[in-house]
């Protein structure tokens, strides 16, 4: 029996020692399949899906651009890890489910040690193994086999040594209730689609993320922006401030005017101030948004986005959106789930009528393996179970019908709701569009009326408020240029994203599709 033993310590050994990579690499081949088999997404979702090792996080780069800052975000930032980490969860989900619809296999081994005080040792071991599986068409098949030895002291110390072993085969098969692959699978059928639900949300996810990191980043462009203006707002006071006092100090210009002009420069400059902070503020905000440290100096890179062309045909646009839009599309199967589920809840109003059989080969007390004369036992039979009490299934019919009007309303629901979100997409971007052409008419009207309130002012036509007044008029007007510019931008791209002409790459770069 010590064979018997050391089988079972090493068994035991190995079992301990698994690795987890043959894991990864059965979740990375699944989510590839399902990515390649589903037209909605794209094949950067295989490269972005997979969890990141854990690893020390990199330093930031002195200039952080755009680019530099979406390939970032898409390898270090927490947020999209956790969701890559969430979608592996889901695909190890759909792996046990799996398993659990496959051929399950098992096997024990086992040792029995006996003595008493009477010096009649006895010892006895046994293996056994087990398969199953649950058929296609709704039926379960098992084979099982035992083999075991028995020893036995006697007092003269004499050893006898008996062996038993069986085999059993045994398949049972619903004709009514429960028949079918729909009926007794729909446990993996659903893993499956939430499998296929978990990618698409996953592809939105990291749109969602990208777009959010462009987003913070037009916002430093835009932060940065407004701090150049109101650097150039307080060289503008602190020569205003010198001119008033040199036309004060002639007897040209009052005291007020001095007394203005220095608390001006005392405000912009306090303003600037204010910027400043709020700048950095922001900056270190980004960072840590990308899963940088938010310790470090990084300068900013790029300018506020020029105005780029908007689609023109809004009609369009609706249908493309209620062709691609992923979320949608999810929405729509979910409804093909519920008609599935309640043809199942209908299947078990039929009555239980089962078939099963059974054959059994075993021995027992033989002298050893070769002398076993294995007997052969066999049975069939049928079993009807009569649907006295069918309560419970025309119930979860009745609750199958309630989920399929909610998944269909759901649908209808979210169709009006993607029309809308295009809808206000383009309403936004009309405006926006005007506004911009809006406030960079009125930059150039604050230019001339600054430069004319500064020249009548040296001619000691104005006073400085009125210089004071058009520089702060420029001031807004420069910053809602730039506000306004970059608010456009992002609307533009959020209606890519509404309409399913988004994508993001690898790298985490945005790509925006071809319109059709």
């Amino acid at each position: 029996m010590k064979y018997l033993l050391s089988s079972l310590i090493a068994v035991s050994c190995l079992a301990g020692c698994r690795s987890t990579r043959p894991s990864d690499r059965a979740v990375a081949r699944e989510i590839r399949r399902y990515v390649g088999a589903d037209p909605y997404l794209s094949e950067s979702n295989v490269t972005n899906a997979m969890p990141a090792s854990l690893s020390e996080r990199p330093a930031p780069p002195p200039m952080l651009s755009l680019e530099v800052a979406l390939r970032v975000a898409a390898a270090h930032s927490r947020s999209l890890q956790e969701q890559r980490d969430q979608l592996h969860r889901s695909t190890l989900a759909l792996l046990r489910t799996r398993r659990d619809f496959g051929l399950a296999l098992a096997g024990t081994l086992s040792y029995l040690f006996r003595d008493s005080d009477e010096g009649s040792p006895s010892e006895s071991g046994a293996l056994t193994l087990s398969a199953s599986r649950i058929l296609p068409s709704g039926g379960d098949v098992s084979l099982s086999g035992r083999l075991g030895r028995n020893t036995a002291s006697s007092t003269n110390t004499v050893e006898a040594a008996a062996f038993d072993s069986s085999l059993s085969l045994r398949v049972d098969q619903p004709l009514l209730a429960g028949a079918g692959y729909g009926v007794s699978h729909e446990g993996l059928t659903q893993a499956q689609r939430s499998l296929l639900y978990a990618l698409r949300g996953f592809a939105l996810d990291r749109q969602d993320a990208a777009i959010a990191s462009l987003e913070g980043f037009y916002a430093l462009l835009l932060q940065r922006s407004v701090l150049e203006n109101t650097r150039i707002n307080v060289a503008q006071s602190s020569q205003l401030r010198a001119r008033s006092e040199a036309l004060f100090s002639v007897n040209r210009a009052p005291a007020i005017d001095v007394l203005r002009s220095q608390q001006q420069e005392l405000s912009a400059s306090n303003q600037l101030n204010r910027t400043v902070a709020d700048y950095d503020g922001q900056i270190r905000r980004y960072l840590l948004t990308l899963g940088l440290s938010v310790e470090a100096t990084v300068d900013i890179q790029g300018e506020v986005p020029d105005v780029a062309a908007m689609p023109t045909d809004e009609t369009a646009c609706i249908e493309r959106a209620l062709l691609h839009r992923l979320d949608l599309q999810t929405v729509a199967d979910q409804v093909v789930d519920a008609e599935r589920r309640l043809r199942r809840a209908r299947s078990w109003l039929l009555p239980d009528l089962n078939l099963y059989g059974a054959a059994t080969l075993s021995d027992e007390d033989a002298a050893s393996l070769g002398e076993q004369a294995l007997d052969g036992a066999y049975e069939a039979g049928i079993t009807l179970e009569l649907p006295l009490d069918k309560r419970d299934e025309r119930d979860a019919v009745k609750l199958a019908e309630l989920d399929l009007n909610a998944a269909r309303r759901t649908l209808d629901q979210k169709r009006d709701q993607v029309r809308l979100d295009v809808i206000e997409n383009f309403t936004r971007l009309r405006f926006l569009a005007g506004a911009v052409s809006i406030e960079r008419q009125n930059i150039g009207i604050a230019e001339k009326r600054a430069r004319n309130a500064m020249l009548r002012f040296r001619n000691g036509e104005l006073l400085n408020r009125d210089v004071v007044e058009a520089e702060n008029e420029l001031l807004t007007a420069r910053n809602a240029y730039a506000r306004v510019r970059v608010d456009y931008e992002v609307q533009r791209i959020r209606l890519l994203r509404n309409i399913g002409a988004l994508d993001v790459r690898a790298d985490g770069l945005l790509v925006e599709l071809a319109l059709e």
